[in-house]
């Protein structure tokens, strides 16, 4: 609570309000004078993701149209398709229910006690604890019901150890990614993805053309830890270090009668 000075009033009258207690600025109110700034922040992330989106549809058509013609069918399609399907489901499983929920948290009243941002930072941490076995058992499982052709590949189980080490690495950039968007820094974001979706195209690429046949597979399996490394650096870079991925105490207020 804030006090008002208590100036002299004119022609010693007492200022109705003299001596009373004022109360103090609601933290979470939004300043007019700031929405024009947040409209101009807005249309900046709007635009940024857009080109984003295009520039990555780009490079993923250039990339295609490149591996068309240095892979053959059966390697192209492992990769593009059950490799790719085997990435997405790790991902969605460990981090989908957490993203969502704490991307939609909303500022009020109870976030000012101490309880409510550790129980944030700890569910943040989900997808980074439980990714790792998630995408082991995953990897393990896809190896041993693939069919006989495609584990015959050459170094089939090598490039599915890596693309499940490529999982675990993007989701440990999950709480820093979390934490970009909860700030607004659309900016990070762009610059992560863009990173991430270029030097996947460049080694995949190079993998391909300057490498031997049979490892075409793990050419793509590169490309994609290129993408987690890319991905997790530019996030760590940002707020990594300020970042602690271990648990907080929780204190939770009992409110029976």
């Amino acid at each position: 609570m804030l006090r008002t000075p208590k100036a002299p009033s004119p022609g010693g009258i007492p200022h109705p309000f003299e001596g009373e207690s004022m109360p103090a600025a609601n933290p979470y109110h939004a300043d007019p004078t700031t929405q024009p700034n947040l409209l101009t922040a807005s249309l900046t992330s709007v635009s940024s993701l857009v080109f984003l989106q295009v520039a990555s549809r780009a490079f993923t058509f250039i990339l295609n149209q490149g591996l068309v013609r240095l892979a053959t069918p059966q390697t192209f399609g492992t990769a593009t398709v059950q490799f790719e399907l085997l990435l997405s489901t790790t991902l969605f499983l460990s981090r989908e229910g957490v993203r969502t929920a704490l991307l939609r948290q909303q500022k009020n009243a109870s976030s000012s006690s101490s309880s409510s941002p550790n129980l944030a930072h700890n569910i943040s941490l989900l997808p980074a604890y439980v990714g790792v076995p998630i995408a082991v058992a995953l990897a393990v499982l896809y190896s041993a019901t693939s069919a006989p052709a495609v584990r015959t590949q050459s170094h089939f189980h090598f490039s599915v150890s890596i693309y499940a080490l490529a999982s675990a690495i993007e989701l440990a950039s999950e709480p820093l990614y979390i934490r970009v968007q909860n700030e607004l820094r659309m900016d990070v974001r762009v610059r992560a993805e863009g990173t991430a979706v270029f030097l996947k195209t460049l080694v995949t690429f190079f993998g391909l053309a300057f490498a031997s046949s049979e490892w075409a597979l793990v050419a793509f399996a590169a490309g994609q830890a290129a993408y987690a490394l890319a991905t997790f650096s530019v996030f760590w870079n940002f707020c990594g270090r300020s970042t602690r991925y271990v648990l907080r105490r929780v204190t939770v207020e009992d409110h029976g009668q």
